[in-house]
């Protein structure tokens, strides 16, 4: 799974912004903002990459367990799929 083109990530006033650009600006109404969690997840899923890596992501950053790790990606990921932010 991957970020869909069509959305960036931007620094404005101090808050991280998944942000709609060309077509996507036309279909989808509003801006995400993200944590600092959700930021590294935003930047992992740039490129091509399965759920284990994104994980492994959260694990290396932050002590924290595998099993909440995995909660937390997975809802990160419901919250993209459900704006259609990722393919």
């Amino acid at each position: 799974m991957k970020i869909k083109p069509g959305f960036i990530l931007k620094h404005v006033a101090g808050k991280h912004i998944v942000v709609p650009v060309g077509s996507e600006a036309v279909h989808f109404n509003g801006l995400i903002t993200l944590n600092e969690s959700g930021v590294l997840l935003f930047e992992a899923l740039q490129k091509e990459v399965e759920l284990e890596d994104l994980i492994q992501v959260l694990t290396e950053k932050y002590v924290i367990d595998t099993q909440t790790a995995k909660s937390d990606v997975l809802s990160f990921l419901d919250i993209l799929k459900s704006k259609s932010i990722i393919l």
